[in-house]
């Protein structure tokens, strides 16, 4: 159908009607992804205003960094991003190579990005998932994790981790992949995309779903852009920046991809962009594959963290990484849009100063416009639909 205004509900003046509702969601809601609580002010069933209160987990990951080590850094920051924790390794290592200007090898470059992928597919499967019992499809959570434990076992035989990996290291990657694991890989990538098409036709074809998603939670770009919105819930609004694409690093200059955009900037266009780039990930794991080839490198040896066992004889450990002075800002396009860091360094073994530039933060802070004028039904839906991961947001 064509799609022409979103479905928000006039405000009501009739002045028979009883005082404003201000309900309480969470922090214990059930339909809340973490601890969050959310003030709803509504009239009646119609939702007037959001506001948002956070706090509940932190933690102070930013000021305990000032007193750790550098990988000891990645491992708190793999933790705010907990659904795909090699973008907090990620993001630690690339600081440290760009102040202290050390090079990491192309072979490594494209490992790092197949680890990065595979981390961003399996958060979308979660996503998917969740979104699913949003709407009361819980067989929706049964298959995405299913897949995602695919993801899972494929990082697990990198890194022995399921979830907090520490694969991705200054310098490069930890150590060579298991010869098997190419293989296992191949395979994965074939159940996946015949999983995507059981995804289609059990929620995206579903005229309940449809019904709940389009337009709803609409988000017009021009507001999406001035409040710092990224990743799949600005190119839901139409505004197809990607930072693989637009400000490339790694390799991924040198894959072929698409971005997929939205054009209402509805809970329906944002579960589109979102389900299509596990597509574009999958596509773009399969040319690194043609760069790294079908096993290990000839002669490669194992890589190891500044501060972790130098060998696996268990004797000798590897002196702190002691960086040049100076700051730098690194940025990645996450699983929930421009996750960035910024690292101050005094030459010690830890920073001096990190900051986490959370893209849940920004969309978090975006639910009063997109839920005024809808229905208190349609709340967890719009959430849903943004993806919060409240790790990064209480950092």
């Amino acid at each position: 159908m064509t799609r022409i205004s979103d479905r928000r509900l006039a405000a009501r003046r009739d002045p028979l009607l009883t005082e404003k509702v201000v309900y309480s969601v969470g922090p214990q809601h059930p339909s809340l992804p973490a601890p969050y609580r959310l003030i709803v002010q509504a009239d009646g069933e119609l939702i007037e205003r959001v506001t948002v209160e956070i706090g509940y987990m932190h933690r102070g990951v930013e000021y305990l960094c000032q007193r750790r080590t550098y990988s000891q850094c990645a491992a708190l920051l793999s933790r705010c991003e907990w659904l795909a924790g090699s973008y907090g390794d990620y993001l630690v290592s690339a600081a440290v190579e760009q102040l202290a200007g050390i090079e990491v090898s192309e072979r490594d470059q494209w490992l790092r990005m197949i680890v990065l992928e595979l981390s961003r597919i399996a958060s979308h499967l979660f996503w998917w998932g969740q979104l699913g019992l949003e709407t009361g499809q819980i067989t929706a959570i049964f298959w995405a994790l299913r897949e995602r434990e695919g993801a899972l076992d494929l990082l697990e035989m990198l890194s022995g981790s399921r979830w907090h990996h520490g694969w991705i290291v200054p310098g490069g990657v930890r150590a060579e992949p298991p010869t098997h694991w190419y293989e296992c890989l191949s395979r994965f990538l074939i159940v996946l995309q015949r999983a995507l098409g059981e995804y289609e036709e059990f929620l995206s074809d579903n005229a309940i779903w449809i019904n709940r998603s389009e337009l709803i939670g609409t988000l017009e770009a021009d507001y999406a852009s001035a409040r710092g919105a990224s990743g799949p819930v600005l190119r839901g609004s139409g505004i197809g920046h990607d930072l693989r694409r637009d400000a490339p690093y790694l390799k991924y200059g040198e894959v072929e991809f698409d971005v997929p955009t939205g054009e209402f900037g509805d809970v329906l266009d944002r579960y589109r962009v979102r389900l299509e780039e596990v597509r574009q990930s999958m596509r773009i794991i399969e040319q690194c594959l043609d760069h790294v080839g079908a096993g290990p490198d000839v002669g490669a040896k194992p890589r190891f963290a500044p501060g972790d066992r130098a060998s696996g004889e268990g004797r000798s450990m590897a002196s702190p990484l002691h960086i040049p002075k100076g700051d730098v800002y690194v940025a990645a396009e996450g699983p929930r849009g421009e996750l960035g860091l910024t690292v101050v360094s005094d030459g010690g073994p830890g920073p001096t100063r990190m900051h986490l530039r959370s893209p849940s933060l920004y969309h978090l802070h975006l639910l009063d416009e997109l839920c005024r004028g809808y229905l208190l039904a349609d709340l967890f839906v719009i959430i849903g639909s943004l993806d919060i991961m409240v790790g990064e947001v209480d950092r």
